[in-house]
């Protein structure tokens, strides 16, 4: 196969179409990509770091024994045991109102997982107990 010759009022036609890039639009183009490129990287660090958390707590049960006392058992997970670490925990009525806050603090072990069991005094009766968070106590 032969290419068709093209007249030159034709690649003129064709030229003026798709002009040639300047050297602006190169520069924009690298930047847009490398802006792009760290922006996944910082994403992906800052996913990796806030997943896997120096302690993370989780309210494993609770059963409210009056309008006024309620009963957790909490389970905080800790890198390395031997850091103290707290955790908040609130009480929460029908209406979502807060009903009862507890700062909990759990001392050094020698396991991962540790077990905590507390009462959280309230003002009315809970219907449920949620983990604010969990912090390294140091």
């Amino acid at each position: 196969m032969t290419k068709p010759q093209l007249s030159d009022a034709e690649r003129a036609r064709i030229s003026a179409r798709y002009p040639k890039r300047n050297p602006v639009d190169v520069a924009v183009g690298i930047g847009a990509a490398v802006a792009l490129v760290a922006a996944v990287v910082i994403v992906a660090v800052s996913g990796l770091i806030r997943s896997n958390p120096p302690v993370a707590g989780l309210v494993r049960a609770f059963d409210t024994v009056s309008a006024q006392v309620t009963e957790v058992e909490l389970v905080v997970q800790r890198k390395d045991p031997a850091e103290p670490a707290t955790c908040f925990l609130f009480a929460q009525a029908e209406n979502y109102e807060r009903v009862g806050e507890l700062q909990v603090d759990v001392p050094p072990g020698d396991k991962e997982l540790t077990e905590v069991f507390v009462e959280i005094r309230t003002i009315r009766e809970a219907a449920a107990v949620d983990l604010e968070g969990c912090q390294l106590a140091g």
